[in-house]
């Protein structure tokens, strides 16, 4: 490795940086476009801070060997696959990695989105809309929100138009009060069925329910991360407790079951709301 002076340390810095912002791997074009120069471009890679892996591609050393293989395609991340790496909710990984690449050519084990220039998340959020399901790109749009990556304003402006009229649809849904994947489903596919569903109702002396459904009957949505955990399981104890107490009828249900048999899960609170609706008469 040279010397660096203190000048091409900063640069250096700064393209690193941006590296990391950008997933590791980036097109030499957009590091420029972000303010990078292209001398600082020159210096990391010289000092071996960066690597260059493809035709006009630079990555640092510990990229994901997929962005590699990408970048020697001239390709990248795109749609869902760009969406997970980024941080956002996605119900499953796709099969094969959606990527964007300008010549539109096939990539070996990838679905290919012709796209030419930077991508911006707003970008990458249309794909989304445009790929996936009604509640496949709720949960991307809504964790975009949630996350505070972005406004539900900035989502508007961002659908606009015929092209835009699926992604106004799902904004219409979004909550940002929503806590998790899991309970933005929950209640995706409980409004599908009809139900009047409030997030996050709150409860005196027990807390904040992550679903009210009807006015009637609560739902708790289980992860393994934290309710199968000595503090998890008895905070579920305590505020189970408090809710008969409170006379409050609540229904706790998997991650997995939202996840996977939403089926279930509405089965389940069609035959409660029955019985709470027997109970009162």
């Amino acid at each position: 490795m040279g010397d660096m002076t203190h000048e091409d340390d900063l640069k250096s810095s700064t393209v690193v940086a941006e590296l990391v912002r950008r997933g590791k791997v980036a097109r030499r074009k957009d590091l420029l476009v972000s303010g990078c120069t292209d001398w600082g471009v020159s210096v990391a890679e010289r000092n071996g801070l960066i690597r260059r892996i493809g035709r006009g591609y630079v990555a640092l050393p510990d990229a994901d060997p997929l962005d590699v293989r990408l970048a020697r395609h001239q390709a990248r991340r795109t749609c869902f696959s760009k969406a997970e790496q980024l941080g956002l909710w996605i119900i499953t990984a796709p099969e094969a990695p959606h990527v964007a690449a300008a010549h539109g050519r096939p990539v070996p084990g990838c679905v290919v989105h012709r796209v030419r220039g930077p991508q911006s998340l707003m970008d990458i959020l249309r794909q989304c809309v445009q790929c996936g399901t009604e509640a496949e790109a709720l949960v991307v749009l809504e964790s975009a929100v949630v996350l505070k990556k972005c406004t539900i304003p900035q989502l508007r402006a961002a659908f606009t138009g015929r092209t835009g009229a699926k992604g106004r649809t799902i904004i219409e849904m979004l909550d940002p009060q929503s806590m998790s994947i899991v309970e933005t489903l929950a209640r995706y596919y409980l409004r599908q069925q009809g139900y009047n569903v409030q997030s996050q109702f709150y409860v005196k002396g027990v807390g904040h329910l992550d679903l009210l459904i009807e006015g009637l009957l609560g739902l708790e949505t289980d992860g393994e991360r934290y309710h199968n955990t000595p503090s998890g399981w008895a905070d579920d104890l305590m505020r189970n407790n408090l809710l008969v107490m409170e006379g409050r009828k609540c229904l706790r249900v998997s991650a997995q079951m939202v996840l996977h048999r939403p089926d279930i899960l509405c089965d389940w609170v069609r035959q409660a709301l029955a019985t709470i609706s027997s109970e009162t008469k």
